[in-house]
């Protein structure tokens, strides 16, 4: 495209934003940046070039699938396309001061019509534990042809968004029974899981594993979040409340496979018997930890259990997690 005119308003408006301007001989345009972390007159970024304006309020982002609108970009330039804005998140400030680099959270541009577009924020992974109140830092950059324009926006510190990525294994597509859930493992399930996301957190609320008297032992499965792909040693724990064998002889057990049903690692059995919530830990071989790396974001427990009884086998976990060593 042709280098266009700088016009008096738009020069004005990219000084009022804060930022500063190339020009070449002609007086045409050839790049413009502004790096502004703290909170904005968005009057006056609005009439940018790249008009600015922080929308963020009561937005809230929780889990994997939730989205959040933080800001609204206008198009001054005149030619943008979806495609020619970029924004990247920096990092998340936490009310504390504490900040967050590299967080499982981006964003995204959306088309809303009239050289209007809006800039949402989502969890790209889920993870054991990741939430607060945060501000959001963001890079903005827009190119076409002969034209580029960058900024950095913080949102308002008096509007801190509600983010949360934590993994909930009481999401329909993070467990398995033979009742309910859609996670792709176990194929064959049998038994119930009841409060599926009772696992969520080590808090006394627990999840039971039930397999009815008379019927197919135990089996039942939870999709896990990534682990870290970068670890040599991994250690699976459980804080088990109570178990009841069903009036027989036998174990519960525990395995991993990945989305395909291949098993990664051995089953092991789960104490016998347990008084009052209590802790496990279990290690893996040196293979079964190169297996879990090579699948650190595919990895799914199955429990299940191998009894002659005739009783309910029930299995009532307070937590567990996969993590490294």
């Amino acid at each position: 495209m042709d280098k266009q005119p700088l016009t008096r308003r738009a020069a004005l408006g990219l000084i009022a934003g804060g930022g500063t301007l190339l020009v070449s001989e002609s007086l045409a345009f050839t790049q413009i940046s502004a790096s502004r972390e703290s909170n904005i007159d968005t009057s006056k970024d609005a009439n940018a070039l790249l008009g600015l304006v922080d929308t963020s309020g009561t937005a809230e982002v929780s889990g994997e699938d939730d989205t959040a609108t933080v800001y609204e970009v206008t198009d001054n330039i005149g030619s943008l396309s979806e495609s020619d804005i970029d924004v990247s998140v920096v990092k998340l400030i936490a009310r504390d001061g504490t900040e967050t680099i590299a967080p499982p959270v981006e964003a995204t541009v959306r088309n809303t019509g009239n050289a209007q577009f809006d800039v949402d924020i989502s969890c790209t992974s889920k993870t054991d534990d990741f939430g607060d109140s945060y501000q959001v830092v963001l890079d903005f950059v827009a190119t076409t042809d002969n034209t580029s324009v960058t900024a950095t926006r913080r949102t308002s510190p008096t509007s801190y968004i509600n983010i949360s990525c934590t993994f909930d294994y009481g999401d329909a597509s993070n467990y398995r029974d033979d009742d309910s859930g859609d996670a792709s493992q176990p194929t064959d399930p049998s038994g119930t899981i009841e409060k599926p996301s009772g696992v969520n957190d080590n808090d006394g609320t627990t999840a039971t594993a039930i397999s009815v008297g008379n019927e197919e032992d135990l089996k039942v499965g939870y999709a896990l979040p990534p682990v870290d792909k970068t670890a040599t040693e991994y250690e699976m724990i459980f804080d088990i409340e109570r178990i009841q064998i069903g009036g027989g002889s036998g174990t519960f057990g525990f395995y991993l496979v990945n989305e395909s049903g291949e098993q990664l690692t051995y089953r092991q059995s789960l104490p016998t018997k347990v008084k009052g919530s209590k802790s496990y830990s279990y290690s893996f071989t040196e293979s079964e930890e190169q297996d879990i790396v090579a699948n650190y974001d595919n990895l799914y427990l199955i429990l299940d259990s191998d009894t002659n009884g005739n009783g309910n086998r029930e299995l009532e976990i307070d937590y567990f997690e996969l993590k490294s060593a």
